[in-house]
């Protein structure tokens, strides 16, 4: 008997596990236009150490201090890869944070199409490579209806 509630609470448990992850994956995907790709670094601070050897003698009214410093550091850039997406309604500048020296950004051709959602403040596109990469939207535009020439 107890197996058998063992059993049957496993399962429920799986199938919400599996009903939670398939709804996350859902986005209303639309189709837009890539008008620009450009990377970017910013410095955010440096790491390092620094090692400092001596010793003080005494010689009664004063002292002398001899003694070494050894210092290294290494800068810290943050980069991000910037894209402008337009779509029907918005126009979209978002960043990528590229976080390891090797990964990747998405893999979008200027002036081609691009297939991507909006989530709040995140936009996911699926690259040319087919990969989903997510990006923080910056700033969001209103597009101006164009108009027929008069």
């Amino acid at each position: 008997m107890i197996f058998k509630y063992k059993t049957l609470s496993i399962a429920f448990l799986l199938l919400s596990v599996c009903t939670f992850t398939r709804e996350e994956r859902q986005r209303d995907w639309q189709t837009g236009k890539v008008l620009d790709s450009q990377r970017s670094r910013y410095f955010s601070g440096t790491v390092g150490n620094s090692n400092t050897n001596g010793s003080v003698q005494d010689n009664g009214s004063y002292g002398t201090y001899n003694g070494n410093t050894s210092t290294s550091q290494t800068a810290i850039y943050r980069v991000y890869q910037d894209f402008v997406i337009e779509g029907e309604t918005y126009a979209y500048y978002a960043q990528e944070h590229i976080k390891w020296r090797w990964s990747k950004p998405a893999n979008l051709t200027v002036n081609g199409t691009v297939k991507y959602a909006v989530d709040k403040r995140r936009l996911y596109v699926i690259d040319d490579d087919g990969k989903e990469h997510e990006m923080e939207i910056m700033r969001k535009v209103l597009r101006i209806p164009e108009t027929a020439p008069k």
